[in-house]
């Protein structure tokens, strides 16, 4: 789902958590064949609970993997407060195993940019696994239509203040960027998304034969 091997992106799935393991492997692939590659781990903060995290940050130190463990930390989980779902903190997990921590704000790009180069430079440099936790306010649903009863309107409003895109533009417009070229980049955005849904909505439907192609060996799985 959503993978693109040509970008080094081995995909986004829909099991919380899912997607640690696979950057775990591709770190240690990097590591056996001698590629100066770092492997990133994104995931979110409902996550933190899940054995698949704890397995593989031991793993990652045990080997001193070229990884980076990237939390976006947004409060909730699904329809739950994060404290609802995990008893510690991310930074207190990867002191547990000895993993160097780092929080940014999450709603600045710059300072998200500069943390990363600092936990992805010693990761490189082979000193092993990295922690970044970056907070940054969920404003939106868990999925399209949800209505957030389950927050309090001025959770929602606090949240909507501390919009990462829009802070960023503020802080463009505020060094002299202008707003016809602020406009002029989403739409310029807005036109290649609907241009790539277009193209899907046209594209033929796929094979059967692609849904186990590159799953079984040999070729397709008999009944």
């Amino acid at each position: 789902q959503h993978a693109d091997a040509h970008v080094g992106m081995l995909g986004a799935n829909g099991i919380v958590g899912g997607g640690l393991p696979l950057a775990t492997g591709s770190a240690l692939a990097h590591q056996v064949k001698g590629r100066p590659n770092v492997a990133v781990a994104f995931f979110g903060d409902g996550a933190m609970a899940e054995g698949a995290l704890h397995e593989c940050l031991n793993l990652a130190k045990l080997w001193k993997l070229p990884l980076v463990f990237v939390c976006e930390n947004n409060g909730w989980g699904e329809f739950s407060p994060h404290e609802r779902q995990f008893a510690a903190k991310l930074a207190a997990l990867g002191a547990a195993f000895a993993i160097p921590y780092e929080a940014a704000d999450g709603t600045d790009v710059e300072a998200v940019a500069a943390a990363a180069r600092r936990r992805v430079e010693p990761a490189r440099r082979g000193e092993g696994p990295q922690i970044l936790e970056c907070r940054t306010p969920r404003w939106r649903g868990h999925y399209e239509g949800d209505p957030q009863k389950y927050r309090e309107p001025s959770n929602l409003d606090a949240a909507r203040g501390q919009d990462a895109l829009a802070l960023a533009a503020a802080r463009l417009a505020a060094q002299g960027v202008g707003a016809e070229q602020l406009a002029g980049v989403e739409r310029a955005i807005a036109e290649r998304i609907d241009a790539a849904v277009a193209a899907a909505r046209a594209a033929a439907e796929p094979d059967f034969e692609a849904a186990v192609a590159g799953v079984y060996a040999g070729g397709r799985a008999h009944a």
